[in-house]
């Protein structure tokens, strides 16, 4: 790879512009390229004043970054940016972007995993004794007169009929909503009482829908979409709890509105993303392309905020709304197979994991006020992923429950 190009991926690295391509192609540069070059490299490019191939190569090594990286105790409020340290027998006062490029560069560089590397068994087995898998295209479809149907144990092809609208499995796991044009179709949605499909992923699933307009859905672990078959003429009304991405079918004479237990946001047509998990204190809407209007109560009031592509929302429990930019690719990485940590809380990244593997955690000694970098593929076993609590210097053991032998739980220490 030319320098040009390297230099390229590394400004874009830092001020997060870069997509998941740009950002494998340059993690696969640092795990492979001769480490006196990224030396090179990062001195020419940013200018680090002390910065010598045995120090880089030593931090690099460590698995325990004794960093004081940026508190995010705020969801109101960007981080304040803060000169970064390596303890001990490293201490390294670098400008802001040099501190935080070398963190993410070090911690990409331990974390970086091959799509096609398999992990060695003997390891997991000693790690875990047992292997946790990942997580599939997994849910169950409430009909309106109750009765569930589990989508991972019906064959491929039509599920139900009701109101005109045949629902269908395809054959890559997603549930296709086809209107089947009648003269009644009109005045039946719009005159009788409205019935409500719920689609549900458990923990360790996921899910696609195709709806009757033409959205598409992408449901996360432990979420759940409640919609018509079929909408009415003036509005496209879902609720939805848990994690969802969204690709609305534009429609200017009938909004998009989707309900979450704190807001509703309205659209004509676009693409967003909202996470409203209710084990967290925030609900985040990130937009992606076109335009979004979010409505929520604060201090006994209606309030609105419109969005623009790049923009995240974030909700918090006292109902304050901030709204800052944010690295598009890193929101909507689990939708194309990732996990992503940024500065991310420890006790957030295992929620994250808990979700997708099905599986408890707890801290043995408290949570530790610790934040994690890196990228971990969600098609790996839990042992692999759980791997980056190691250059943490965070230890965990697993435990099975004695009832329901096939959950589990991670205990976390911190050593």
């Amino acid at each position: 790879m030319d320098k040009e190009r390297i230099n390229y991926l590394f400004g874009k690295y830092v001020d997060k512009t870069a997509s998941l391509s740009e950002r494998d192609e340059l993690m696969q540069y640092i795990h492979t390229a001769p480490e006196e070059e990224i030396v090179s490299l990062l001195e020419e490019a940013y200018q680090f004043p002390d910065l010598d191939e045995e120090m880089f190569t030593t931090v690099q090594r460590t698995k325990m970054l004794d960093a004081i990286l940026p508190d995010n105790n705020s969801a109101d409020v960007a981080p304040e940016p803060k000169k970064v340290f390596f303890s001990k027998s490293i201490v390294l006062k670098f400008t802001t972007v040099a501190a935080l490029l070398l963190v993410t560069l070090t911690i990409g560089f331990l974390f970086y995993k091959d799509r096609t590397k398999s992990v060695d068994s003997d390891l997991v087995q000693q790690t875990l004794g047992e292997d946790i898998l990942p997580g599939e295209n997994r849910a169950t479809l409430r009909l309106a007169n109750g009765d569930m149907i589990s989508l991972n144990d019906i064959p491929t092809g039509n599920v139900v009929e009701q109101q005109g609208v045949v629902v269908t499995k395809t054959e890559d796991g997603q549930l296709l909503y086809q209107v089947h044009a009648t003269d009644n179709n009109a005045q039946s949605v719009d005159e009788i009482e409205p019935i409500y499909h719920i689609i549900t992923t458990p923990k360790g699933g996921q899910y696609q829908v195709l709806l009757p307009d033409g959205t598409k859905v992408w449901l996360n672990a432990a979420s759940s979409l409640k919609y018509p078959p079929l909408f009415s003429k003036t509005e496209r009304r879902v609720e939805l709890t848990g994690e969802g991405y969204f690709e609305v079918a534009p429609n200017k004479l009938s909004p998009f509105i989707v309900q979450t237990e704190n807001q509703s946001v309205k659209v004509l047509g676009t693409h967003f993303n909202i996470n409203a998990y209710k084990d967290t204190r925030n609900t985040s809407t990130t937009l992606l392309e076109g335009s979004v209007m979010i409505d929520y109560s604060s201090s006994e009031k209606r309030n609105s905020q419109l969005l623009k592509p790049g923009q995240q929302a974030v909700l918090n429990g006292e109902h304050r709304l901030a709204v800052k930019k944010v690295d598009l690719s890193n929101t909507v990485a689990w939708k194309n197979g990732l996990f992503y940590f940024e500065n991310t809380p420890v006790e957030q990244v295992l929620a994250e994991f808990a979700r997708w593997y099905n599986f408890d955690f707890e801290f043995e000694e408290g949570v530790p006020d610790i934040n994690l970098w890196g990228s971990v593929y969600r098609n790996v076993n839990a042992a692999e992923a759980l791997e980056i609590l190691d250059y943490f210097n965070l230890k965990y053991r697993l435990i099975k429950d004695a009832k329901e032998k096939s959950k589990w739980k991670i205990v976390v220490s911190n050593l």
